[in-house]
Parts: structure tokens; sequence; C-alpha cells
């Protein structure tokens, strides 16, 4: 890891109060120009204000923010939540800052009318620093989202599969060396996004992506944990059909208009139904697979699992057979 990567780990993981002010050079691409979490952040809440402004705090539905490392099932998961009648959005708050990093001006979120729920995906990484150390959720609050009208759903898989998922999409956009260094970055903001969350007073739900090897019971309970559990019925797990095409315009997924160097073509992939696929991790290296086990990162993946079998009661045959331990 080079000196500047493990700096911004060391001030994340800390939750020193200058990791706001370091400045995070550009790689010519993706960040045009250099900067700082804080200036970035500003200009998204900025933002985001001209979206929100008018709305009274009692008139704000309940938003599930989908959050964690990138490639962890999260867009599969938020297909699930519009497939249940719940409008379902791709990072709306991340987008902002893409734009933004990208010598641009974001659009505002706009919220439909008459919704009492929303979801939105808001991922960290995989491209830049501030990606992988931003706070979507602070983002929001600042912008006059209440407190007390939205959850955090922590996303998580499984750390080796997550990387080796990582390499086969981003190797070829930023190289070995700094998907490695993301994706560290990124996994050292569960601890920030939870301590956060904590004091803003967020509800926080976990759900690790080996729980959809039985999603017949762990969506359910997810669905009711997060206030939405007149939304669930079985039907939503099967059948997704042309639904189920994620990179296309029938999945049921809002998706914003991202700054050209953002796009990936078949980022996604196509599934008739919620759930688990198994991954062979065969892209990593001996010594990158020695990274994905090291404490710092097999630790919040092993502190998600526990606190999804303790908000969902799964007991200990079923953590068995989800997560093997």
């Amino acid at each position: 890891m080079t000196t500047a990567h493990t700096t911004l780990t060391d001030l994340l993981t800390s939750g020193a109060p200058e990791l706001a002010d370091v400045e995070l050079f550009p790689d010519g691409r993706y960040q045009l120009a250099g900067t700082t979490a804080r200036t970035v952040d500003a200009a998204v809440v900025a933002t985001l204000r001209i979206g929100f402004a008018g709305r009274p705090a009692d008139d704000f539905p309940l938003l599930t923010v989908g959050w964690g490392r990138c490639r962890v099932g999260s867009t599969a998961v938020t297909n699930l939540f519009g497939i249940a009648g719940i409008p379902a959005y791709y990072q709306p708050v991340k987008t902002v800052a893409r734009h933004v990093l990208s010598n641009g001006v974001g659009s505002p979120w706009h919220l439909p009318e008459g919704e009492s729920a929303l979801f939105a995906k808001e991922m960290a990484g995989p491209y830049v620093s501030y990606e992988c150390l931003f706070n979507p959720v602070r983002c929001l609050i600042e912008a006059g989202w209440p407190a007390d009208r939205l959850r955090l759903l922590v996303l998580d898989r499984e750390p080796e599969a997550s990387l080796d998922s990582w390499m086969a999409k981003w190797e070829d956009r930023i190289g070995r060396a700094r998907v490695l260094e993301n994706f560290a970055l990124s996994t050292a903001n569960y601890l920030a996004m939870r301590r956060f969350a904590a004091s803003a007073g967020v509800a926080v739900t976990h759900f690790p992506y080996e729980a959809s090897k039985q999603p017949e019971v762990t969506v359910a309970r997810l669905f009711e944990r997060l206030g939405v559990g007149d939304r669930y019925h079985p039907g939503l797990l099967t059948g997704w059909g042309a639904a189920g095409d994620l990179n296309s315009e029938h999945a049921l997924v809002r998706y914003p208009v991202e700054p050209e160097a953002y796009v990936v073509p078949g980022l996604h992939g196509n599934e008739q139904g919620y759930r688990f696929q198994q991954r062979v991790t065969d892209r990593l290296t001996e010594q990158e697979r020695a990274l994905a086990a090291e404490p710092a990162i097999r630790d919040r993946y092993l502190e998600s699992v526990a606190a999804c079998c303790a908000e969902l009661g799964i007991g200990a045959e079923l953590r068995s057979e989800l997560f093997g331990r």
C-alpha cells in the first residue's frame, strides 16, 4: 500500500477529524483536480438541498440506504426493493460526488410524491479515494433529511469473493495495485459508518450477501426490521424475467446519469430472482488472498455476520448454513 492510502486508512479507522482536510490527489480520469473530502461533501450537500428544499421534516419518506463495499450484491438488493414496489435508486448521492470530481455539477435528487418508503444504494469505492471514504448518510442529514427517517443497511460479502469481483471489474480500469488499495480503504469505512450512525441516531441493520442463501427466511425478516414488512411476499424472490437484467431499462432500479468515465457496460448481472451465487476466486494471487484474510479486513466481515444474526434472529444452525461459522 502507498503511504497516502495507509494514512487515509489510519485516519478513517481512528475517526480522526483531520481526515476531512487531507488532500486527495487527482488521477486524471475519475478525479480531475486535487480536492478534499470536506470540499466534495459541501458541494454534494448543496446540490441535495436543492432537491429537498421546502419539504417539511415529517414529509420525508422512510429511506433505507444500502451501503457497503462495492461488489457485495447491492444492485440485486436494490432491484429486490424495486420489485417490492419501493422506489429504488442507484447511488443518487455518490453520483453527485462523481460529477463534482469530474469538475461538473450533479443533479438534485427530486423525491417522488406520495411515497412512504424509498431505497437507495450508496457503495464505497472503487475508483478514487473519496468514493472509498465518503459518508452518504452524513451528506443526506446535512442536506436536511431527518435522521429518524433514515435506515442504514450495511451490506457485506466474504472478503475474498468480493476482492476477486473487484479485480474482474476494475483491474483494467485502475490497475491491480489501486484495486487493492481502494478495497482496503473501503473496508476501513465500515468502522467509520457504524460509528457515525450510532452518533447520529440512525438505525442500523446488517445483511451480508451470504444471507441470500436462504432468502425466503432472511429477506422476510430484513423487510420487517426495516419497517417495510408489509411490502414483502415470497413472490418477490423469483420470476424476475426481464426485470432481472440489471443492466437494462427493465430493471426496477432508477439509474442516474453518470459522468462518461464512470459508465461501465455490463457491470451488473442478469438475475432471475434473488438468490446467492457462489464465486470461484481464481483471479487472486496468494498475496491477494492473504490481504483479504488480514484481521483489518476479515474482522469487519465477521462483525457484519454477527450483527446480522443478532438483528434478524438467526440461530446457530441457520448461521452455520449461511456463513459456515
